[in-house]
């Protein structure tokens, strides 16, 4: 029988300062499957440890023995004379089950698992994992992969990846797909200075996932920025935990691939509808600051920037610093389409720049020198500076030729060039702002380029990407400056009325059973009685003073109105008799066209309440990889054709529920337009919290929806509620 493997506990007087230490700063590796073969990964594995200098041992594996590169091979696993912490296992699919349990029978901690031919394979491999799963579970052996490209722990020289020439850095990795790995280091090494400090093959994640990489690169004294590829998570709450406990610290840039085939699960309700798994997640990332990027062109200079460059303060403002007019204008549009306001320069500054440039220049921002520096590049110097010392300057984006002004005009500019790269490096500094260079010369990585790249300044080719940097320098400065702390959660004792539900197998509660869960948790909804009978909806309309609306109750019709459900608007006791028998016919004819059971239990009446000043939704949805997700925005029936609407994750504050409120399009109608009064902000909180204390505390729950919520200036009504459970058996994982 294997002995089982305690991370946390080593058998060895040794102390791990992390659990993961085992696989990136391993004491020896075991290479399983080592090869003579130069094309093999079982021989470039041992060479590339060499050449990196890795200080460790390294176990040579192969049944036939021998001698590779000066190492002894051990025939076996079992016959290594020494005890490595770490595996790589160059070996097919079939073969890592007994690998697997041969390297927990030796002791070893950890295995990287190269081999293609999992679950992304089939039945067969997904067997096999399943397998690998088991000796995982029943050992404590951690594995990475299997399906990965590697382990890079450059600082400790570990080279598992076999690849050559990558640079040191500041920024880690943590991707799926080798091929996006690649691409990444050879941005680092053709167009920065830039490099890494971990890069890992996350693979199929069948052991090891997302988040305790994460977890791992929170204290790395040599991680400054986390960059992610990410095709999808093993358990998406905890990453987005661990990513909100990381991100004030250690910025993260995230490329989601596969956004648009996305999985949605069925749903019956609008919030169902809209909240699918990647604009959940979209939304999500957002809320937990982390960076989503969605260009392969952009991930690797945005990192870089929120490496090593300072985040613009909130309340700050970019200045444009460009040598022509048109590419300040596309620099503009791009900004201002990703919501960041360009600065304001004060008129000391205006002044200052003034002196420095011809009469023709801009100076009232975005400022173009007009040709001055086609023979003076230093002018540059005094034109940072002055925008770095605006209070009004959050950062500064250089736009244009730099570093090409002695390709371009004279070969003698270049020491003036130099000169000016090494002070503006030292104004920014002094700054403490960032600055980011787009330049149609970066490619040619002259040395005016390269010192500002040594100092930590991205230089970029493209000025969309230019500009990408520069924006999420500002949206890193928004997060930091907004309030961290989650909410305290007070679950609140659940509703007892889902068992006429559960006991009649309905996963949707009747209009009724809705409206009585949503009162518990002192929600505001209209008043209302049921009426089973075309007499007692006569009756109600007699004793109520006004108008009245009569709604089908029928477990099998979510959608009230498309199923001719609803009547507004009844005055006398006749049309409510005549009303509830064209709303039972109604509801039968519709169950009988869409095949559903026609469970008829009669109408739900309430009093017509008065035009409000803005019609708006409030759902929960939950998510089988992210839990409970709130939505609010622009209710009615067109609220999925409109979409206008927010996602956030629970819990939240009210703090968030007001953040939320303000960021629909339809906000400034709800603020009050045109004479009209703005709507009640705190009824909406009360109401939008109320709903999330109902969700959290019921874990029945799949979805919730207030549609519509008449808001009014002082309070906020719901109209309509939709209840719907989840399945009684337990539903498998949809990864987004």
């Amino acid at each position: 029988m294997p002995r089982r493997v305690n991370l946390a506990s080593p058998e060895s007087n040794d102390v791990m300062t992390h659990p993961l230490d085992c696989i990136f700063d391993p004491r020896g590796i075991a290479i399983v499957g080592a090869s003579h073969n130069k094309t093999k990964r079982g021989y470039q594995a041992v060479r590339a440890l060499q050449e990196a200098g890795y200080k460790g041992r390294i176990y040579p594996v192969n049944p036939k023995g021998g001698e590779l590169l000066g190492l002894h091979v051990a025939k076996s696993i079992a016959e290594i004379e020494g005890d490595p912490e770490l595996a790589l296992v160059c070996a097919p699919a079939r073969a890592v089950p007994e690998i697997l349990e041969d390297c927990a029978a030796k002791g070893i901690r950890a295995a990287v698992v190269l081999a293609l031919g999992f679950r992304e394979s089939g039945e067969q491999g997904a067997a096999l994992e399943a397998e690998i799963s088991e000796i995982v579970r029943r050992t404590g052996i951690r594995v990475v992969g299997p399906n990965t490209s590697g382990v890079l722990n450059l600082p400790k020289k570990l080279n598992l990846v076999g690849a050559r020439g990558v640079r040191t850095g500041n920024l880690a990795l943590l991707a799926q797909s080798g091929n996006m790995t690649l691409a990444l280091i050879t941005q680092a090494t053709a167009r920065s200075n830039q490099g890494f400090s971990v890069v890992v093959g996350v693979g199929n994640q069948t052991d090891i996932a997302y988040h305790e990489y994460l977890e791992y690169l929170e204290t790395d004294p040599h991680t400054t920025a986390v960059l992610m590829c990410v095709e999808g998570f093993q358990d998406g709450q905890k990453f987005l935990e661990t990513a909100r406990r990381v991100t004030p610290k250690k910025p993260i840039i995230l490329l989601k691939m596969g956004r648009s085939k996305a999985g949605r699960a069925s749903a019956k309700s609008h919030t169902g509808a809209i909240a699918g798994s990647y604009p959940v997640l979209h939304s999500a990332l957002k809320q937990v600051g982390v960076i989503e990027v969605t260009r392969t062109d952009e991930q690797f200079h945005v990192g870089e920037t929120l490496a090593r460059q300072p985040e613009i303060k909130a309340g700050l403002g970019v200045a444009i610093l460009s040598d022509g007019g048109g590419h300040a204008t596309v620099a503009t549009d791009s900004l201002a389409e990703a919501g960041v306001p360009l600065a304001r320069l004060s008129e000391k500054t205006q002044d200052r720049l003034r002196e420095i440039l011809s009469p023709a220049a801009n100076v009232a921002g975005p400022v173009d020198v007009a040709g001055a520096a086609d023979m003076d590049p230093c002018i540059f110097i005094r034109c940072i500076e002055a925008l770095m010392e605006d209070e009004g300057v959050g950062g500064v984006l250089w736009i244009g030729l730099f570093g090409g002004y002695h390709i371009r005009f004279a070969e003698e500019l270049v020491s003036a060039e130099e000169e000016t790269a090494a002070e503006v490096l030292k104004v920014a500094s002094s700054a403490g702002k960032p600055l980011v260079v787009h330049s149609l010369y970066a490619r040619k990585r002259s040395e005016p380029v390269r010192i500002l790249s040594r100092g930590g300044v991205p230089v970029v080719e493209s000025l969309n990407v230019a500009c990408r940097c520069i924006t999420a320098a500002y949206e890193r400065g928004q997060f930091l400056s907004r309030r961290l702390e989650l909410p305290a959660v007070e679950i609140k004792p659940a509703w007892r009325g889902f068992d006429a539900a559960r006991r009649e197998g309905r996963r949707a509660l009747l209009l009724t059973e809705a409206t009585d869960l949503v009162r518990e948790y002192d929600i505001s909804i209209a008043p209302s009685r049921l009426c089973a009978s075309a007499a007692e909806a006569a009756h109600y309309v007699e004793e109520t003073d006004g108008r009245v609306a009569l709604k089908v109750v029928s477990a099998a019709i979510s959608h009230k109105t498309d199923a001719g459900g609803v009547l507004l608007n009844i005055r006398e006791a006749e049309e409510a008799r005549s009303g509830f028998d064209q709303i039972r016919q109604n509801a039968a004819e519709y169950a009988d066209a869409h095949s559903l059971n026609h469970d008829f239990e009669g109408v739900l009446a309430s009093p017509m309440l008065p035009q409000p000043l803005a019609e708006v939704i409030v759902g929960i949805k939950r998510n089988s990889q992210y839990g409970l997700v709130l939505m609010f925005g622009l209710g009615g029936i067109a609220v999925e054709v409109l979409r206008d609407v927010v996602l956030r994750i629970l819990p939240i504050s009210r703090a968030d529920a007001l953040e939320m409120i303000d960021q629909i399009k339809a906000a400034p109608l709800l603020r009050g337009l045109r004479g009209r009064p703005p709507v009640d902000y705190d009824a909406l909180v009360d109401l939008m919290m109320g709903l999330a204390d109902c969700a959290m505390s019921n874990p029945d729950i799949a979805e919730l929806e207030l549609n519509p919520v008449f808001a009014y200036a002082d309070r906020a009504v719901a109209v309509d509620v939709r209840a719907f459970l989840k399945k009684p058996s337990r539903e498998a994982s949809v990864k987004a």
